[in-house]
């Protein structure tokens, strides 16, 4: 019972620390349908590119296969000097140049947007990833709270870390999909067909992997 109050109390606690980011995330979005309408909703500043970098990053797969990852990121400088660095799509990336004059796209002091020539890219707000945390959390809560209702016991520290990875991996997509459709709508067309393919292989493959740390059970 003290795994199953746990895990009720998690998911208690995250979901009411949540409720202030989600109402803060749905008046973001209202933002962003007036934008689409009127074109002129968000905070807009003139800025210009200050550098631009690409680097790679490298994972390793519990198979032992690896995958290599490119990065691009633009510095845009603000007209009192400020400087911040975001990374970007390849698209954009390819677009901006040092010194080229950049809009930036603002919502309560924070940048969301960042148009260079024809190429605009948004960001999901700050509160945005705050909601997702707190879904996050309040996902490990029910997982603690259904393994005190279904299993209950104890079989080694490693495979409590193994299941509680697995676990919460399975929550990467479904919470990232939910913060960005939130703020933004959900994606449309080829994109909406890639974020369902990505969500169902984050999902089904530490599935797989958590009911497989069961099977002796």
């Amino acid at each position: 019972m003290i795994v199953v109050a746990l895990g009720l109390g998690v998911v208690v606690v995250a979901l009411i620390a949540a409720a202030d980011p989600y109402r803060q995330t749905r008046e973001f979005h209202e933002i962003v349908t007036c934008e689409r309408r009127t074109g002129d909703c968000f905070v807009r500043e003139r800025a210009s590119i200050a550098g631009r970098r690409t680097y790679t990053t490298t994972h390793t797969d519990s198979e032992g296969h690896t995958s290599t990852t490119t990065h691009h990121e633009i510095t845009w400088q603000r007209a009192e000097g400020y400087r911040q660095t975001r990374e970007v799509s390849s698209s954009l990336y390819e677009k901006a140049r040092e010194g080229q004059p950049v809009t930036l796209r603002s919502w309560h002091e924070e940048v969301v947007g960042v148009e260079v020539a024809d190429r605009t890219q948004w960001f999901l707000p700050e509160v945005g990833g705050t909601l997702g945390n707190w879904l996050r959390l309040a996902f490990l809560g029910l997982g603690i709270l259904l393994w005190g209702l279904l299993f209950g016991w104890w079989d080694g520290f490693f495979m409590l870390v193994w299941r509680a990875f697995a676990w919460m991996f399975m929550s990467i997509m479904p919470v990232n999909m939910a913060t960005r459709t939130l703020a933004y709508d959900l994606n449309t067309g080829w994109a909406l067909v890639l974020d369902i393919v990505l969500c169902a292989l984050f999902v089904g493959v530490p599935a797989w992997m958590l009911l497989g740390s069961l099977d002796d059970w």
